[in-house]
């Protein structure tokens, strides 16, 4: 300890949560709900959590989110008139994982609560949603613009669909922003995976098999609400 104009300084101490009127106690930021935005290499999808807290720094999570599943050759073409089409496309894949999340808070003792690092491991069953990418008139699946079969956008598709069931799960590192007592948002970057039993013929036989693993990074933005 050292003692500067009556100032008194302690040298190596770890750091500790700062008490006031707006701050909760470490282990009540881990207990909440809210939504979660994620970019993959298929797009964006949208989800939502309820987060309860075990101790000062593991959380349990239950979350289901919604997102696109595709193909990494996947190309999508704009013609002169503005339309736009991906060539050899079959179908369409929605995927909505309902998952279980373990989160372990790192450096507590030595990291202020304004900024709280973490590391992300969840896992649980997958619903797809596999949808016609065009009316297959005769069969083939292949698309034949000289039988006038007709492409769908996705909102079209979705009422022509059959689910498919799998697995899957992320591995993520993150951390949260802030020492509100209401409100909390951070960010998380990893790795997602999804296994389907039965595969998905995103693009037309003979330019791809049916898949049924997908991995892909993922990054995700939370915003909650804190209990």
């Amino acid at each position: 300890m050292l003692l500067l104009g009556g100032a008194a300084f302690v040298r190596g101490a770890p750091a500790q949560s700062v008490a006031g009127p707006d701050t909760l106690s470490p282990a009540t930021y881990g207990t909440g709900a809210g939504l979660v935005v994620q970019l993959t290499n298929s797009g964006f999808g949208l989800g939502g959590y309820y987060s309860r807290a075990v101790n000062a720094n593991t959380a349990l999570w239950t979350s289901i989110s919604l997102g696109p599943g595709k193909d990494e050759r996947e190309l999508k073409l704009f013609n002169r008139f503005g339309g736009g089409f991906i060539p050899d496309k079959r179908n369409y894949l929605l995927m909505i994982p309902v998952e279980l999340d373990r989160q372990r808070r790192l450096f507590r003792d030595y990291i202020e609560d304004n900024f709280r690092p973490y590391v992300h491991l969840s896992g649980g069953p997958t619903l797809g949603w596999v949808s016609p990418y065009f009316d297959d008139v005769d069969g083939d699946d292949r698309y034949d613009e000289a039988l006038g079969e007709e492409r769908f956008d996705v909102f079209e598709a979705l009422p022509k669909g059959e689910p498919r069931f799998g697995l899957g799960g992320t591995i993520a590192i993150g951390a949260y922003f802030g020492r509100s007592r209401k409100t909390t948002q951070g960010l998380r970057i990893g790795y997602a995976f999804t296994y389907f039993f039965d595969g998905v013929q995103l693009l037309e036989p003979g330019v791809a098999d049916a898949q049924h693993f997908f991995q892909t990074p993922i990054i995700s933005l939370t915003f909650g609400r804190l209990f």
